[in-house]
């Protein structure tokens, strides 16, 4: 296999709860809409900012749902730092991994420009390369992100390993052929991951290394 590594990025890497709620409940009361709690707003994170925004409202406007999203852009692009940290022990894996010579990637369904200075502010040069939601290409659990990603990086479609911690996480993996790690400590419960079909799960960074050196060597 190639010493090759996807990463999902919420829940997975950083911890980015806080600020997402808080984005996400600013944008919701301007709007005229409730605020929604941490729980509520940690269960539908994983299918991107709309679907995210349109679960919490409960709204299916298009027009209602864009400005509800320009909203939340224009708060979480000034807010997304305020209380996002990387999970404990995560940053020693990734520069231990990169010294071992493994290629590492961050594919998030979070948009594009959020994805690439949340990557490059807690993770400097640590991922080979880090991808977002865009417009123009289908998000997780698509693989059409996945093909695009292994296009851009020169990289083969087969032999990857896919770190994350949701449903969507352990779909996108199945949906592309790659084996996926799942971790407990992110937006999910280790019950969801099981219920979505991981068979391979992990409490800490330390165990995901040794999860990662088995399966790819």
């Amino acid at each position: 296999m190639q010493k090759t590594v996807f990463f999902d990025l919420d829940g997975t890497v950083l911890d980015t709860l806080p600020d997402i709620a808080k984005s996400a409940n600013y944008a919701l009361v301007e709007l005229g809409y409730p605020k929604q709690s941490i729980e509520t707003v940690r269960c539908a994170i994983g299918h991107g900012i709309r679907n995210l925004l349109k679960d919490l409202m409960g709204c299916n406007d298009v027009a209602i749902l864009e400005k509800c999203r320009e909203i939340f852009k224009e708060h979480y692009d000034l807010h997304k730092a305020d209380t996002t940290k990387p999970f404990d022990g995560i940053i020693d894996v990734l520069k231990e991994l990169k010294d071992d010579g493994y290629k590492l990637v961050l594919i998030s369904n979070k948009y594009d420009g959020a994805t690439k200075d949340l990557a490059k502010r807690f993770f400097g040069t640590m991922f080979d390369g880090a991808y977002g939601s865009r417009d123009d290409i289908a998000a997780k659990p698509d693989r059409e992100i996945f093909e695009f990603v292994c296009k851009d990086m020169g990289f083969a479609q087969s032999g990857i390993v896919y770190v994350g911690d949701s449903e969507v996480d352990c779909e996108f993996a199945a949906n592309c052929g790659m084996t996926f790690i799942g971790v407990d400590w992110g937006f999910r419960s280790r019950a969801r991951l099981e219920e979505a079909g991981a068979v391979v799960i992990v409490s800490s960074p330390k165990k995901l290394k040794e999860e990662i050196i088995k399966t790819i060597g």
